[in-house]
């Protein structure tokens, strides 16, 4: 007995004196299971196979940085290890089997209210989901599924799985159809201003397909869409707006100026922009109309001696009018300066108003007061500045009391004037 007491005892110092580089590492998984947390905590158990004779074996894990770590032998007793940023070398000699038990979070992910749990493992995989989570998406088909008290697992092949999941299932059919709702609403209500949507209107056509094939995050998502690409045609249409106006100023300022020679190709411009927006082709729109801004800019007056002939005469009568102006102003007495006429400020009758147009939204009653307090009148700018709205916004509010007949618009140099109509004026 003491020969054989002995002969362990050096055996194991032995064991104990060999260098990490002599250390096998090889092992066997024999199973790894993940428990879930709604944190998005993920709790880890690992169980391999290893040599008894090995003195130390490195095993790689899963999810670093492994937290509360603890590894243990197969009759349940704590070992000694060595963590790395992706591996752990454990003094395994005499240990049949190693199981790791530890916690990690970078494993999960959520984007929304959807969490994703993604893994690569060598090993079939048990994964036991949050309570009340439930399934919306998996890398493959399970093996196994299951309930573990109020829990439920599924069993996933060996590879790169993932696992897509949701807690506390929201209605997404009523989210859905609330969606398209709003979205028909909104979109409606730009129609109704002569908006052109012909792109929204296609989104929201495959929103509603998609609730229809019960879809319902997919068409709440394009319902949304929906709206926005609406707000972003709007932009357009104002900015073509804009640029039509400052088109066909341009070519007005061209013809007053003779500037007639390189005209045609500025009207032929700004005719395909006009059409383009009268189409919904907003983008379109803008390019023409710049297009023909720049052409009637570009314009020259024609060559023609004719012009010279009736320069000359104006010159001349210019200078004759100059001389007898001259002769008479040193005859004539100063004539006596009377009172000038000032015109008298145009005052709206609100109440006529309000009567006749019962329907008018809140804000178009403020902006018609606005109007009403600065003498009937106001440009376009006053009103964005005054009530602190976007351009597109203004716009279509604009476009409201014109098709109404409340207000007229009239275009002033740059700048749009919007004028109370004389029907309402007292």
């Amino acid at each position: 007995m003491r020969r054989t007491f002995i002969f362990i005892v050096l055996l194991s110092l032995f064991f104990s004196t060999i260098p990490l580089s002599w250390a096998q590492e090889e092992y066997t998984p024999v199973s790894l299971t993940f428990t879930l947390y709604s944190d998005g905590t993920a709790r880890a158990e690992y169980r391999v196979e290893s040599d008894a004779l090995q003195a130390r074996v490195e095993v790689e894990l899963f999810g670093p940085p492994y937290n509360n770590l603890v590894i243990r032998d197969d009759e349940g007793y704590p070992l000694v290890y060595r963590a790395d940023e992706a591996n752990v070398t454990v003094d395994s000699l005499g240990a049949l089997e190693l199981t790791f038990t530890y916690l990690t979070m970078s494993l999960t992910a959520k984007e929304g209210i959807v969490w994703a749990f993604n893994v690569s493992t060598p090993v079939s995989t048990l994964i036991k989901l949050p309570e009340g989570a439930a399934i919306f998406d998996m890398s493959d088909v399970p093996t196994d599924i299951g309930m573990d008290g109020s829990r439920q697992y599924i069993v996933i092949g060996p590879g790169n799985l993932y696992v897509y999941y949701m807690i506390g299932l929201p209605d997404v059919e009523k989210e859905a159809q609330e969606s398209l709702t709003e979205a028909e609403a909104h979109l409606s209500d730009l129609e109704s201003t002569g908006y052109v949507l012909t792109e929204a209107r296609s989104t929201l056509a495959q929103a509603q397909d998609l609730y229809d094939s019960e879809q319902y995050v997919d068409s709440k998502y394009r319902a949304e869409l929906a709206m926005s690409t609406a707000d972003e045609t709007v932009e357009d249409a104002v900015d073509a707006y804009d640029k039509i106006g400052l088109a066909s100023e341009a070519l007005s300022q061209a013809r007053s100026d003779g500037r007639t020679e390189g005209l045609e190709e500025a009207e032929s411009s700004l005719e395909a922009a006009s059409t383009y927006y009268g189409e919904g082709s907003y983008a379109d729109a803008v390019t023409y109309a710049s297009q023909a801004i720049q052409q009637a800019n570009l314009a020259i007056a024609p060559k023609s001696n004719a012009l010279l002939y009736i320069g000359i005469l104006v010159l001349g009568g210019f200078i004759g009018g100059g001389y007898y102006y001259t002769k008479r102003i040193k005859t004539e007495e100063p004539p006596t300066m009377g009172p000038s006429d000032l015109s008298q400020p145009r005052e709206v009758d609100l109440d006529k108003i309000f009567w006749h147009h019962q329907d008018l939204r809140l804000d178009d009653k403020e902006v018609i007061r606005f109007i009403a307090d600065s003498g009937g009148e106001a440009f376009a700018s006053e009103i964005r500045d005054r009530f602190e709205i976007p351009r597109s916004s203004a716009w279509r509010l604009i476009r409201r009391l014109v098709s109404s007949g409340i207000a007229e618009e009239t275009k002033v140099g740059n700048q749009s004037l919007v004028r109370i109509r004389d029907e309402y004026l007292k």
